[in-house]
């Protein structure tokens, strides 16, 4: 098996002698496996331990038999305890969930501490076979029957393409001692069910089944590419952003084929993954909002706006001597002798004199009022919007510039007619999104 995984390490560019690595070990089988592997093959590493106080007196008795083996073979070890079931209970989430959320949030802050390049993980081909078949289970969409990576960004897997049983006979022709998790026995949990009933039930119709999945999942890597090129160039002939403000137009969208499909793909990274009341509303009445856990969605009359949640209502200074901001909008400043009218809703020419510094830039709110260009009495904004047809999301993200309370620019829209530029006018102050 060393050889065999050192091809694997190699072939798959996983690490280099000289990487500093952590190995997560439970004490089981799989990572006392890659840990004597891994000595025989001379890399350098430390262990990381994580106690979930799950199981008692054998959680410790795992923790004290991976000391154990860390003074043994002079490896430095890092141990962490967690209330797993409090977290669980506290974030409204799984058993196993919850231990998952807190090792690998652990494992991160370790690589940074410790200045570890990678993590090591002893996932096995076992695993990658009940893996499929839980997302099959949950529901995943195609990213979920890829199987898990052999790579990805700090975590690698050695032992990825090595089978439950070749590990164990690994640990039986050299006497090595690992521990038994007793919940592995458990089928309450899915994973246990999958591995006891599951695959030795597919395994009676087909005793090569393991490698059948595994051998779809190579074809289905390969149909993912395909699928993924097409969704990127869809994505980039639609989508159009703007201030942080994300729109599709709803006419290009329901011209795709098959749109439930592309619609997942298109708004799942904001979030939204039942995308079915969405595609029902595209064809509705607009103003339907929807919301994810990081954003907002609002179908409007011709396009569907995508915005960040929870963003700050912030007000910021800006003096005389500011030339530019990048947040929260990308901006510009200037002032200038030029009093060339530059007919573009994107910059405004103001009169410097009349300003009175520092301006602050803000979002509006309810009883904000300004002169338009071209009027000579006060609109409110909220009517203004009305009138110029603003969706919920154009109001909610509209920024004002103001001089002391006056309302100088509707950013990326109107300035306000008392601070236009007039014969009389010496300095021009720019502000260009």
């Amino acid at each position: 098996m060393k050889n065999k995984v050192q091809h694997f390490i190699t072939e798959k560019s996983l690490f280099k002698k000289k990487d500093k690595l952590i190995l997560a070990i439970s004490g089981g089988a799989d990572s006392i496996c890659l840990m004597h592997v891994l000595l025989a093959l001379g890399y350098s590493f430390e262990l990381a331990h994580c106690n979930f106080n799950l199981r008692e007196k054998e959680s410790d008795a795992d923790e004290n038999f991976v000391i154990g083996l860390a003074k043994k073979h002079q490896l430095k070890i890092h141990v962490k305890q967690f209330d797993t079931l409090a977290y669980a209970d506290e974030n409204k989430i799984s058993t196993q969930m919850a231990a998952r959320d807190l090792r690998y949030a652990w494992f991160e802050k370790l690589l940074v501490k410790s200045s570890a390049k990678y993590l090591a993980i002893a996932h096995h081909a076992n695993d990658d076979v009940e893996t499929f078949f839980i997302n099959l289970v949950r529901g995943s969409g195609l990213k979920g029957f890829l199987g898990i990576k052999e790579k990805n960004n700090a975590i690698v897997r050695p032992l990825l393409f090595v089978s439950r049983l070749e590990i164990e006979q690994y640990l039986k022709e050299r006497g090595l001692v690992f521990r038994e998790d007793s919940s592995n026995a458990s089928v309450k949990y899915l994973r246990n069910k999958i591995r006891h009933e599951l695959i030795p039930l597919l395994s009676e119709m087909n005793p090569s089944i393991q490698q059948t999945v595994k051998d779809e999942m190579r074809i289905l890597e390969d149909v993912s590419q395909i699928y993924a090129c097409k969704v990127k160039e869809v994505r980039k002939d639609l989508i159009q952003e703007k201030n942080g403000i994300v729109k599709f137009e709803i006419a290009e969208l329901l011209a795709l084929n098959p749109l439930h499909s592309y619609l997942y793909e298109l708004l799942s990274p904001y979030g939204f993954f039942n995308v079915e009341p969405i595609s029902k509303a595209l064809q509705g009445q607009s103003g339907k909002q929807f919301f994810s856990a990081t954003h907002q969605l609002v179908v409007d009359r011709e396009n569907i706006f995508i915005s960040r949640l929870n963003k700050d209502i912030e007000a910021f200074e800006i003096t005389k001597k500011t030339t530019s901001l990048v947040h929260p909008l990308d901006i510009k400043f200037k002032v200038t002798a030029d009093k060339t009218i530059i007919y573009d809703n994107d910059i405004a020419q103001l009169d410097f004199e009349k300003l009175k510094f520092p301006l602050t830039l803000r979002k509006w709110k309810q009883g904000d009022k300004f002169m338009p260009l071209g009027m000579k009495r006060f609109k409110k904004l909220s009517n203004f919007f009305i009138d110029n047809k603003f969706s919920i999301i154009d109001k909610q993200e509209q920024w004002l510039l103001c001089s002391d309370v006056d309302v100088v620019w509707l950013v990326g829209s109107r300035i306000d007619e008392r601070y236009k530029l007039e014969s009389n006018t010496k300095k021009v102050y720019i502000a260009q999104l």
